[in-house]
C-alpha cells in the first residue's frame, strides 16, 4: 500500500516548478544588468549634475558638479545625469527684436511697431540694432536647476540694457560710441556699456551666467530715413574735415606770428636800450658842460657858439663871405628854390 507522500507529482506541476526557477534566474540576471548599467559619460566640454529621485546628490560642491569622464549613477528613474556646458564652452544668443534688415523693401513709409522693432534715443531719434551676446556658465547648478530658460533670461537682460542705454544718449552719441570716438563720462563704446548693465542685471538674480563678449552685427537708422542719415553723416564728416583743416592752418600761422612778435619785441628792446644809452651820454655831456658853465659862463657860451657855427657851416654847400655892412645881389643860379 503506497502513502500520499510517495504519490508522484503531476507533470504539469513539475513544469510549472521548473518555470518558476527559470524565472527567478531571469529576474536575477536582469537585476544584475540593471545595476551594472549605472555608468554614464560626461563629454569633455561639459559638466554633469547627478539627480537622485529629482534631488541634486552630493554633500559638497565638488561632489555635486561632475567633471568630464565616467560618472557612477543608477539607471533612470532612480538617478538622472543632467549635462551643463563647461566653463570653457561659449554659448551664443542673438538679439534681433529691435532690428530689421536695412535692405528689406517695405510698402509703407513708417515703422510698424508690431512687426518691426526699434530703439528710441534720448533726443527722440530711432535706431535699429542686431547684436550677439556670447556667454559662459559660471555656476552650473544655478544655470540648470534654478532657471527654466537661462538663455531666454540672458536675451531679455541684454535687450533691456540696450534700450536703457540708448534711451539715455542722443543719436550723435550712439554713432560716436559705435565708432569708438569717445563717450559721455568714462565709457568707451556702446557695446561695453550694454554688456556692463546686462551683467549687473544677471548678477542681481544670480543665474550663473557670465557675458564674455557683446558685439553689434548691425546698427543703423530705419531704412525709411537712411538716405537722410547718410547725408547728415557726410555733412558731419565734411565739417570735421574743415575743422581739422582750420586747426592745421591756425597751427601753421601761430608759430610764425609768435616768431614775428618775438622779433619785434627784441627790436623794441634794442631800440630802447639804444635810446637810453644815447640819453645817458647826452645827459652826462650836459652835466659836464653845465658844471663848466657855472664856473666860466662866458667861455662856455663862446665855445658853444663856435661849435654850433662850425656844425652849421659844415652842412652848408657853397659859401660866400661878405665884409660886415656890405650888400650883394645873388645871381639867379644861387637863388634858393622854395
Amino acid at each position: 500500500m503506497t502513502s500520499k507522500r510517495d504519490k508522484p507529482v503531476p507533470v504539469v506541476f513539475q513544469g510549472l516548478d521548473a518555470g518558476l526557477r527559470m524565472f527567478r534566474w531571469v529576474i536575477a540576471a536582469l537585476l544584475l544588468i540593471f545595476l551594472a548599467s549605472g555608468f554614464e559619460t560626461v563629454p569633455s566640454d561639459s559638466v554633469g549634475l547627478r539627480l537622485r529621485f529629482g534631488r541634486l546628490s552630493g554633500a559638497s560642491r565638488a561632489e555635486q558638479i561632475r567633471q568630464p569622464g565616467l560618472v557612477p549613477a543608477l539607471p533612470f528613474p532612480i538617478d538622472q545625469l543632467v549635462l551643463v556646458p563647461g566653463p570653457e564652452r561659449e554659448g551664443r544668443v542673438v538679439i534681433d527684436e529691435v532690428w530689421k534688415p536695412i535692405d528689406e523693401l517695405a510698402a509703407l513709409d513708417k515703422i510698424n511697431p508690431i512687426a518691426e522693432g526699434y530703439c528710441l534715443t534720448g533726443d527722440q531719434n530711432v535706431i535699429q540694432a542686431r547684436l550677439v551676446a556670447r556667454y559662459r556658465v559660471s555656476d552650473p547648478i544655478r544655470f540648470r536647476l534654478f532657471m527654466d530658460d537661462p538663455e531666454g533670461m540672458l536675451h531679455d537682460m541684454v535687450l533691456a540694457a540696450l534700450t536703457q542705454t540708448v534711451a539715455g544718449w542722443t543719436i550723435d552719441d550712439v554713432w560716436r560710441q559705435q565708432a569708438g570716438e569717445g563717450a559721455p563720462g568714462a565709457v568707451t563704446n556702446l557695446a561695453t556699456v550694454v554688456q556692463r548693465r546686462a551683467q549687473e542685471r544677471l548678477d542681481a538674480i544670480d543665474c550663473g551666467i557670465r557675458i564674455s563678449a557683446l558685439e553689434f552685427t548691425e546698427l543703423h537708422p530705419p531704412r525709411h530715413v537712411v538716405a537722410a542719415f547718410r547725408d547728415a553723416q557726410s555733412a558731419r564728416i565734411e565739417m570735421a574735415t574743415k575743422r581739422r583743416e582750420a586747426e592745421g592752418f591756425v597751427l601753421g600761422k601761430i608759430p610764425a606770428a609768435e616768431a614775428e612778435a618775438n622779433r619785434m619785441i627784441r627790436a623794441a628792446e634794442a631800440y630802447e636800450n639804444t635810446l637810453m644809452a644815447e640819453a645817458s651820454a647826452e645827459l652826462s655831456v650836459f652835466e659836464q658842460v653845465y658844471a663848466e658853465y657855472r664856473h666860466n659862463p662866458e667861455v662856455v657860451r663862446q665855445r658853444l657858439l663856435m661849435e654850433t657855427l662850425e656844425e652849421v657851416l659844415s652842412n652848408v654847400g657853397r659859401r660866400i663871405h661878405l665884409p660886415p655892412g656890405s650888400r650883394m645881389i645873388l645871381p639867379s643860379s644861387l637863388e634858393v628854390q622854395p
